[in-house]
């Protein structure tokens, strides 16, 4: 009979499926990035379902998805970083007592280097000026990714977040045959290696919320929240310099009409629910209904 300290952890059994590494920006197949083919699907696209999504052309909207999708991955690069951050911080002071969990979060940093460096190469590619100095990060939820405690409940909660929430979206552009192979192939390359890292956060913040009294939970559910918050207002709701980016005229009250959106709301129940759902399962709330976007600072045109 196996005895359960020689069956392997779950850090192990990520390891063994991270082991055969494969570069991926060898996995796709760039010449199929087709401008005139849309790259993000019409009902993902924040303006959909408005009046000024109507009245927009076929090559309008098609451009604006296109510069949505790259905005989209400029988030991506903001992510990866904050967390190769904290991974290469965490391994500077060696595996300590947890070798499993340190060699796996070695192949956590990269694959997350990886995935940065394939999102650089379609933004490249895209002939799209990249907007980084232009898109202002909310505060908080950077703060709170680099300085809560790596091995806190807060800092795995807040990586859960900032990694499933945009799975979704990668799982729905990944299945979506209209868009280019080359735009599909970037999204399922990320979703099959950010499943592992999904699982990994997932057990972390479960054990951590397990130590924590009611109280605790409590106080950092309302911290999460705002979080929270604040990325659902990075990923969902594009700032006004994307608008003005893919052409469109006043990009401030479009970006302002975008926000009160009930489609893109839709959009982000679709897309954060999950989370939400499983972190309440897991003891910590984030309230009965999702946080809607941040307050806008007025937008200049």
């Amino acid at each position: 009979m196996t005895r359960i300290a020689n069956l392997p952890s779950l850090s192990d059994r990520l390891s063994a499926s991270s082991a055969e590494y494969r570069d991926p920006l060898a996995q796709v197949d760039w010449a199929t990035l087709d401008p005139q083919r849309p790259w993000m699907p019409e009902e993902m696209v924040s303006l959909y379902g408005l009046p000024e999504w109507e009245g927009m052309s076929e090559v309008q909207r098609r451009h604006l998805g296109q510069c949505e999708l790259i905005a989209f991955l400029e988030l991506g690069l903001w992510l990866e970083a904050l967390f190769m951050q904290r991974i290469a911080r965490r391994a500077s002071e060696g595996p300590g007592g947890d070798l499993a969990g340190y060699t796996y979060q070695l192949h956590e940093l990269r694959e997350e280097a990886g995935h940065s460096l394939m999102f650089v190469e379609l933004i490249r590619r895209s002939r799209i000026p990249p907007l980084v100095s232009r898109l202002r990060r909310p505060r908080m939820a950077t703060a709170f990714a680099r300085l809560a405690p790596f091995d806190s409940a807060a800092f795995w909660a807040t990586i859960l977040i900032g990694e499933a929430v945009p799975d979704q979206m990668n799982r729905i552009l990944s299945r979506d045959e209209a868009l280019p192979e080359a735009v599909r192939q970037v999204m399922a390359v990320h979703m099959r290696e950010e499943a592992r890292h999904i699982a990994y956060a997932r057990s972390r913040v479960g054990e951590r919320l397990a130590g924590l009294s009611w109280l605790r939970r409590r106080a950092l559910g309302l911290l999460v929240r705002r979080v929270l918050g604040q990325f659902i207002d990075q990923c969902f709701y594009p700032p006004a310099a994307v608008y003005a980016q893919a052409g469109l005229a006043n990009p401030g009250d479009i970006a302002r009409r975008a926000r009160a959106n009930p489609h893109r709301a839709q959009v982000v129940r679709r897309c954060v629910g999950p989370t939400v759902d499983y972190l309440a399962d897991s003891g910590l709330s984030l309230g009965r209904s999702l946080p809607g976007p941040e307050p806008s600072p007025a937008e200049a045109d």
